[in-house]
């Protein structure tokens, strides 16, 4: 076929990729490959350009901070204890199955959709796990009597002892537990022993008030007594420390002249403008 551009005279046939590529560069679209083959009419992708690499980088960025925004916070164990006033002290408290993990914070939540595969026997075993955990880490100390040994009845709820309802809901241990006060205690306190690698936070009431004052504890501390007789904390809360405003930086004060100079500064600044006005008439008349 003459004057074609797959072929001239005394020319071998090349391919129509070749016949288009004069500029030997590589087709941003493959359409053709080898004599006249069909190939793909896509682009090329970013993984086949090499381009996807820089691409990658805000997306792993991305993944992270999601990762980081989805991180479990860090269990605690709430203890709230209602005295009646009578002798009656009722404790509860709460326990999450993410602390029988050997690290309660990369440990996942248990929630409700996922308790309804937990097996019965796995459910008795985490209230066994949670009798021996608080039994562990939290101790009850009264004062003038050995400290308490309260034994929790557990039940399946989500926090603040609300029932479950949602399937994304997360599952703990809630406990309770009825004591009466012996009558020669005259003090209450909780210890969070050293054995415990979670913050315990302590919360009062008194026939059905709670106390305003609460406190968190650590590994090895105690809580402030609560008065039997005052119904108070025997201890005032620890001072609050306010440090002062710092007064703002004044500003460096010009340096001022003295009167005695006053007058001789004056006159060099007149001087000076007598000489620019000067030179400036010069220049008009040398014009």
């Amino acid at each position: 076929m003459e004057g074609s551009v797959w072929r001239t005279v005394a020319e071998t046939p090349v391919s129509r990729n070749a016949a288009l590529n004069t500029a030997r560069r590589p087709f941003g679209y493959q359409n053709f490959c080898g004599d006249g083959k069909k190939r793909s009419s896509q682009p090329l992708l970013a993984w086949q350009t090499g381009r996807m690499r820089l691409s990658l980088l805000p997306a792993l960025v991305f993944a992270l901070l999601s990762g980081l925004a989805h991180a479990h916070p860090l269990p605690e164990i709430p203890v709230h204890a209602s005295f009646d006033g009578q002798g009656g002290l009722s404790l509860l408290t709460e326990v999450d199955p993410r602390c029988f993990e050997p690290d309660p914070n990369t440990a996942p939540s248990i929630t409700k959709a996922d308790f309804a595969l937990t097996p019965a026997a796995q459910q008795e075993q985490w209230k066994t796990q949670a009798s021996d955990y608080m039994r562990k880490t939290v101790k009850f100390l009264l004062d003038g009597v050995p400290p308490l040994e309260p034994v929790f009845e557990w039940t399946f709820t989500t926090h603040e002892n609300v029932p479950l309802a949602n399937d994304d809901d997360v599952v703990v241990l809630t406990g309770k537990a009825s004591l009466t006060l012996p009558p020669a205690a005259t003090g209450f306190s909780i210890e969070a022993t050293k054995a415990g690698s979670l913050s315990v936070i302590l919360r009062n009431a008194v026939r059905g008030t709670a106390l305003e004052r609460f406190q968190v504890l650590f590994p090895s501390e105690t809580s402030y007594v609560l008065d039997f007789k005052t119904w108070q904390p025997r201890t005032p809360p620890p001072a609050i420390i306010v440090a002062p405003d710092e007064e703002p930086a004044k500003a460096p004060e010009a340096p001022s002249v003295p009167a005695s100079v006053q007058g001789p500064v004056w006159i060099g600044w007149f001087a000076v403008l007598g000489l620019v006005v000067l030179l400036i008439v010069r220049i008009k008349r040398g014009r």
